[in-house]
């Protein structure tokens, strides 16, 4: 066997080794911290939150590479678990850095075979902050900055018909005849310095 060949088989088997599990200190605790959920299968950590307290059956599974436990670069990233009778997933596609969605992609949050929420858009460190958020059963549709769950700078928000357009902050956005919000309760938008 030429040398070549020896350092890109040796290169390749270092990529298909099991990581094993994530260390205790970065895993993901639900109703807590966010961190790693592991696939089990080829040990491939993926970054996962805001899952809540008492979940049962939480797995993980990553269509690329990991090459020393993060998943890493583009595929399709799946978590899912059990919660109040109901299965729920977080499905990602598009890129990932150290197991966190990185880049241009879309994230589809699901009960069954219901699509909760979209968002699709750029992500960074695994948080969307900017693209077009749809919530489907609300007809409720945003495009523009985002940042931690709300709509913040330059957006559009389109429900029941209705256009809200202006430069949201936290999900508040101040109109001619007071707050409009979307994402958190209007009182909380009150005093906000906007």
């Amino acid at each position: 066997m030429t040398p070549l060949k020896t350092s890109t088989l040796a290169v390749l088997a270092l990529l298909c080794v099991a990581a094993g599990p994530p260390p205790e200190e970065e895993r993901m605790v639900p109703g807590g911290r966010g961190g790693f959920v592991s696939d089990g299968a080829g040990g491939c950590w993926l970054w996962a939150s805001g899952i809540r307290a008492g979940v049962t059956d939480l797995t993980a599974s990553w269509t690329g590479p990991c090459p020393e436990g993060p998943a890493e670069g583009e595929g399709r990233a799946t978590v899912t678990w059990h919660e109040d009778g109901n299965e729920r997933s977080m499905i990602y596609e598009g890129p990932l850095r150290r197991g966190k969605n990185e880049g241009v992609g879309r994230l589809t949050i699901s009960t069954g075979k219901q699509v909760r929420v979209m968002q699709e858009g750029t992500f960074r460190d695994d948080h969307f902050v900017s693209g077009r958020v749809e919530i489907p059963a609300a007809g409720i549709v945003y495009e523009g900055g985002w940042s931690m769950a709300h709509p913040n700078g330059r957006g559009r928000l389109v429900t029941r018909g209705r256009v809200i357009e202006g430069n949201w902050v936290n999900g508040c956005l101040r109109g001619p005849q007071g707050w409009f919000a979307f994402t958190r309760p209007p009182q909380e938008c009150n005093g906000m310095d906007t």
